[in-house]
Parts: structure tokens; sequence; C-alpha cells
């Protein structure tokens, strides 16, 4: 009964992660009722002051051991499934080398104290599973939309509009690869490997799982050493020599609570006496339920008047920039960087592929805005609504059109007035605060940019016909400001 409810408990977790990061959808009611499945992971939670979650992920654990890793962390979830790809599914005991554990947990906590997040984000386990979804996944879900897209078109029917299959960066894809190959190669060979020796997480809470209420004892005096539970064992934690299990090890996957023939693997206080009574495990797994569904579901406000799109504008090239354009809500590069561990996302909500990942510089893996697909739409608030870790703070949309994130910055010597001689006014007309008049005589004026009142939003970079950059572009502000 324990296992099969939280083989159930996982497969949805996991199921609401990867719709999470793979629907794109503008205003999509699926993302705004998933958010809170990010909103409780551990780092994220701690990286947003969101001490509550924290609380009670520290008190499950000391109720129960370490199910977090099996019910809540979508990347523990991934191993289990890739584990059950193995040819035999027999585990054995293995050492749990806690020097190992504890230096790459420094090295985590390094990363952060020393303003490196390419190496915490990299180890986190919520990030590096929401890399592999947004580089991964999300393609495949864009790929399967439009199919279904051309077929309905086929049928003469317009319900699905197809969607631009957006690249997110090198960087972001070549870490996903690797991550996962990792993860799968340490999964299928020995099950929850990744958890047990790399994972900061997993070592933090199996700190706190060896004084957990209800973990794994074996009683020796019934133990007949015949390793059944070990085969089961996907954290390789059971001793069945010793008759020992590593409680900071064990995830709670429950493989063992009925594999043993012996009677001696019990799930309970030291003191307590194994109970057949049905009730009491009825009201155990009440008392679990109740635990699980303490965190609430996060919903955005509805969008009012969203401004039209404008058409895309094929064969732009990404221009780099000095510095990294940040979405509203971040503040300025400080804060952005301590709190940002490059988990994609925000990049995989963004309804108009603004948002992407950096391949170069300190933020390496965190996300940056560019104005290659679409810009940044004053309605829109869906980064800083998802964003778990407090990076991008949420803003009304109010607040959003008075925050200044970059400045235009012309170029005239690519501007087409000049290049091909004809007149454009582009930009002037699609400037949604009127930050961009045209001076010079006859038709063929030029864009001046009223610095004070530009957003930075990045409609005219967007807009812009000029090949291969845009003849204006945006600059990046190092702190925000209001105007």
């Amino acid at each position: 009964m324990w296992k099969s409810l939280r083989t159930i408990l996982a497969i949805l977790c996991l199921t609401g992660c990867l719709l999470l990061f793979c629907d794109r959808s503008e205003d999509s009611w699926l993302a705004q009722s998933l958010s809170w499945l990010a909103d409780v992971q551990l780092m994220p939670a701690l990286l947003a002051g969101s001490f509550a979650l924290v609380g009670g992920i520290v008190v499950l654990t000391l109720l129960l051991g370490r199910v977090y890793c099996s019910l809540i962390c979508p990347l523990g979830i991934l191993q289990d499934v890739l584990a059950s790809l193995r040819r035999t599914r027999r585990y054995a005991w293995r050492p749990g080398h806690p020097l190992l554990r504890l230096a790459m947990l420094v090295v985590f906590a390094l990363g952060f104290a020393l303003g490196i997040p390419l190496v915490s984000g990299l180890l986190e386990p919520y990030s590096a599973f929401g890399r592999m979804a947004a580089c991964l996944g999300e393609p495949l879900s864009v790929l399967a939309h439009n199919g279904l897209a051309w077929l309905a078109q086929k049928f003469d029917s317009l319900a699905l509009a197809p969607q631009p299959l957006v690249f997110h960066g090198w960087a972001a894809l070549l870490a996903a690869v690797i991550t996962l190959a990792v993860i799968a190669v340490m999964a299928m060979k020995q099950g929850r490997t990744w958890c047990n020796l790399v994972c900061p997480v997993g070592t933090i809470l199996g700190l706190l799982a060896r004084h957990a209420l209800l973990r794994p004892r074996l009683d020796a005096a019934k133990c007949q050493h015949c390793g059944r539970c070990a085969a089961v064992c996907k954290a390789s934690c059971i001793d069945p020599a010793k008759a020992a299990v590593d409680a900071s090890r064990c995830v709670a996957c429950w493989n063992c609570t009925d594999i043993c023939g012996h009677d001696a693997l019990h799930f309970l206080p030291q003191k307590t006496l194994p109970q057949k009574d049905a009730n009491g495990r009825r009201t155990a797994l009440v008392g679990l339920l109740g635990l699980l569904a303490c965190p609430a579901s996060g919903v955005l406000a509805a969008h009012h008047g969203e401004e039209r799109d404008i058409p895309a504008l094929r064969h732009k090239q990404r221009r780099p920039h000095p510095e990294p354009i940040l979405p509203p809500g971040a503040k300025g590069q400080g804060h952005f960087s301590s709190h940002c561990t490059g988990c994609q996302l925000c990049v995989s909500v963004c309804p108009h592929n603004v948002l992407h990942s950096q391949d170069r510089g300190l933020g390496l893996l965190q996300p940056s805005m560019s104005f290659e697909y679409g810009y940044c739409h004053r309605n829109c608030v869906a980064c800083g609504a998802v964003c778990p870790t407090g990076a991008i703070t949420p803003l009304s949309r109010k607040e959003k059109s008075s925050i200044q994130v970059g400045r235009a910055s012309v170029r005239p010597e690519s501007c087409v007035v000049n290049t091909d001689k004809v007149p454009c006014t582009a930009c002037q007309r699609v400037c949604p605060v009127n930050a961009i008049s045209l001076v010079g005589q006859g038709e063929r004026k030029q864009p001046v940019v009223d610095a004070d009142k530009c957003l930075g939003c990045g409609a005219c970079e967007y807009i812009c016909p000029a090949r291969p950059w845009a003849a204006i572009t945006i600059e990046g502000r190092v702190e925000h400001r209001h105007i």
C-alpha cells in the first residue's frame, strides 16, 4: 500500500513538472495552476525566502525520512524511471562515501557564497531537471503540437495554431544532454547514485533523515541475512550481512517494506512493535496525504488588453549585448545572479519567446532577454509569477510598466533609411511608450530615442527590418530603475 501510494504521487508530480516546462501557450491555465510544483522545491524555496515551506520539508523529513526525494523532487523521480529501464532490477549494498557527499555539498555552498551560479546551478536538482525539460522535452512538445496543427489544417480547421520552435542556447542544451547522460548511466547501473553521491539536497536531507521518526530498521534477531531487501533497495543502503540500514541514504521508496519474509524490516519507531491493524495503516496514509497536500497552488490574475503581436521577421541574428538584458523584476545583476539557479522555467513559460539562456560570461545558463522572435509585452508578467527562487520578483502590470531594464540605442549606419535609401517608421510606430521620435528632412527621417522614457522592452529591435542585426538595439542596465 505504501509503495503504491508513493508511485502514484510520484508519477503525478513528474507529469505536472513536465507539463509546467513544456506548455508555452499564452495565459496558460495549466502553467498557472501547476506553478506551485516549482515553489515547493527545497533550494528554490530557500532562495525565495519561503521559510515556511522549507520548515515543512524539514518536518516531513524528520517524520518520514527522505520522502521529498521520492515524491516531490522531479529529478529523483526521473532517476526511478530511468532505473526501471535496466535489464535486471537487482541491487546490492554499497558503501556510502560520506566524505565525497560532504565535498559536493561544500562545492555547492561555495558556488553560492562566491557568486558563481554556474557551479550551484549545475548541481541543484530542480534546475538540472528544468534544463532537461526545457531544452529536450519542450521541443518534442512543440513538434507534437505542430503536427496536430498541420493535421487540423488538413481538415480545414484552425483550432490549433503552429508554435515556433525556439532554441534556448548551446550552453543550456549541452548542459542538459550531459546531465541526462550522466544521470541515466548512474540510475541504470545502480539506482539512486546521483542522489547519494552528487546531489547537495540529498546530502542535506540525509543528515536529517538519520533522526527520522519512521526510518527503516532491521531486527537483528529476526534477520536471516538473505539479502532480499538489499536486492530491491535502489539507494543501496541496506547491508544484510550486518543487518544494518544507512537511513541517511534511504529515499523512502518503500520497495522493501513487504519483501522481507521474516518480518525483520520495519519503518517504525525504535520501541514500537509491528502492527497488522488495517485501521492503523489507513490512518498513517491519511496523515501522509495531509502533509503532502499542504502547498497551495498560486494562480495568476487574468491578462487584460494584451498588445497585438507583430509578425515575426525571419533571418535575424542574435546580437551579443555587453550587459545582459534581464527581465523586469530581476532588479539588477547583483540580485539576479545571487538567486537564479538557471532552471529555465521562466524561459519555458515566456509566451513571446523573449527569454533565452546565456551562452557566455558569469551568467552562463541564466536567462536574459533577446528580441529575434518577439518583445517583452507590458501586460505579461508570466516569468515573475513562476520564478521559484525570487530571482524575478512578481510584479503587477502597472509596476512593470514603470521599470526600465535597458535603453534603446540607434546605429544610423545600419538603418535602412541610409543603407537602402527608403523611408521607415517601424520603430517609432511600435514603441509602446512613445520614446522614439523621427528627425530629419523629407521622408527619410532617422529615429532618436528619449532615454528617460525608454523601458527596454525590445519592441523596436524586434520590428526593425535591418539585417543581420537590427539598427536599433537594446542595451541592458546593470541595475533596473523606476521611471
